[in-house]
């Protein structure tokens, strides 16, 4: 009997040996080849790209992360309008855009909070109002620079009337004519912005975009929202709860550790190349990196998105409002 049973014991734990073994190949042939932009300079882009690969948030979630290098922009968005890539982060005014251009795309969550920032080394500036007949230099086809305009139309000073004369430039440029003395402010956003700020000492931030948007709609807003190609939804059913929780696992991890998220996005070892140790830490400590993935069918952060789109028309950054489909308010099953 005791026999019998050491060989009914063996071989139980025997088939439960093959089992795993034929669960791990499974899961490793289920894991859907998912590609995503990243690009040659810091991005927040690449602190996400860096996060999911490091961690494996993406083999957790039945994906597998192949990184598309964009050297620009403009060739990500020509990717994104090809369909190289079924998702990628925008504001909520080129969403409207590309969607007018016949780009099949929803926005389905947040993804960056409001932590762009203005900064200067002028000591004769105080506040924003300040650089009322001065200079700034921005990145003007960036939606960062959408919301600073929108917020100086607030404030009484006007862009286009040239209250402020705005030198368009790339953040690295930014951040040179800044040394240089050849403007009075620059704006920014992380890993840049922190950065920037570590190597100028005498540099000071006038103004917060968290505090500049609460002051033009009275709401946290949001930065950068996630959006889906939908002809990728439907060959890939079941496919945008898994994307979603990758993106969310990212954010809720770097959010809840920084200090070995900045390890890990800091090493080299993936992406991001060239980024001190500390940067990323200290931009989420100041509330400049707030990576906060929301589903876009939470009513608040779809309430908020749609808040934005309004401000945006109000103010004559997008031609119209976009069908309500473009933002998703149900989740999917």
């Amino acid at each position: 009997m005791k026999i019998i049973f050491e060989k009914v014991r063996s071989t139980s734990a025997f088939l439960g040996m093959v089992l795993a073994i034929l669960s791990l190949s499974f899961n490793s042939l289920a894991q859907e080849k998912f590609p995503i932009a990243v690009f040659p300079f810091p991005s927040v882009t690449n602190v996400y790209a860096d996060l999911i690969i490091a961690k494996g948030f993406d083999k957790a979630n039945g994906l597998q992360v192949e990184p598309i290098t964009y050297g620009t922009g403009g060739a990500m968005w020509a990717g994104l309008a090809k369909g190289e890539i079924a998702v990628h982060n925008m504001s909520p005014y080129l969403l409207q855009k590309m969607r007018a251009d016949k780009i099949p795309i929803v926005m389905f969550s947040s993804f960056l909070g409001m932590g762009w920032i203005v900064v200067t080394k002028n000591p004769e500036i105080k506040e924003f109002s300040d650089l009322k007949g001065r200079t700034i230099a921005a990145t003007v086809a960036f939606s960062e620079y959408d919301y600073l305009q929108i917020y100086a139309e607030k404030k009484g000073l006007s862009f286009k009337k040239k209250d402020i004369l705005v030198v368009d430039a790339t953040t690295s440029l930014a951040q040179a004519q800044l040394e240089a003395g050849r403007v009075d402010a620059v704006l920014t956003w992380d890993p840049t912005a922190t950065m920037m700020l570590a190597k100028n000492p005498d540099a000071r931030t006038i103004l917060h975009g968290v505090d500049a948007w609460k002051f033009v709609s009275g709401e946290r807003g949001w930065e950068l929202g996630l959006v889906v190609r939908t002809d990728y939804l439907k060959q890939h059913p079941g496919s945008l709860q898994r994307i979603l929780k990758m993106y969310q696992d990212a954010g809720k991890f770097a959010m809840s550790n920084p200090d070995e998220a900045d390890a890990i996005i800091t090493s080299g070892k993936y992406i991001n190349k060239g980024i001190p140790p500390g940067t990323i830490s200290t931009g989420i400590r100041a509330n400049r990196l707030i990576l906060d993935v929301r589903p876009a069918w939470d009513r608040e952060t779809n309430r908020e998105i749609w808040k934005m789109l309004q401000v945006g028309l109000d103010g004559g950054f997008i031609p119209a409002l976009p069908e309500k489909d473009a933002v998703l308010s149900v989740a999917p099953k």
